[in-house]
């Protein structure tokens, strides 16, 4: 009989309001992007340049063991353009979205 797997993390924290100042425009940011290429995020009609920096971006472990990445994006317009929350006049359009995981997110940053 094989061993289990290991259990893995309910929830990774990959981004948010607090870690984006440490990332942004460091190598960090472009294995994200990169990562969620690689998750088919873009395959899904989605650009990372819609994702937002300040919700989290998270990979988490659903109770039946199905692993998931949860984000948040802009929306946008028929015109392309992203919009006013019509309930919040303060803050762009946002929905947040989950994809399955299929690439396991990079654990730190590549030289």
């Amino acid at each position: 009989m094989a061993p289990s797997p290991e259990p893995q993390p309910e929830r990774i924290v990959l981004n948010d309001a607090d870690i984006w100042p440490t990332i942004a425009g460091t190598p960090r940011q472009q294995q994200l992007c990169d990562w969620l290429d690689d998750n088919g995020i873009n395959d899904n009609g989605i650009n990372d340049n819609d994702v937002t920096v300040h919700d989290p971006l998270t990979v988490e472990t659903l109770p039946d063991g199905q692993r998931i990445i949860r984000y948040t994006v802009y929306l946008r317009n028929e015109d392309g353009h992203r919009y006013v929350d019509p309930d919040d006049p303060d803050q762009a359009a946002r929905e947040e979205r989950t994809v399955p995981l299929v690439v396991e997110p990079p654990a730190t940053e590549k030289p």
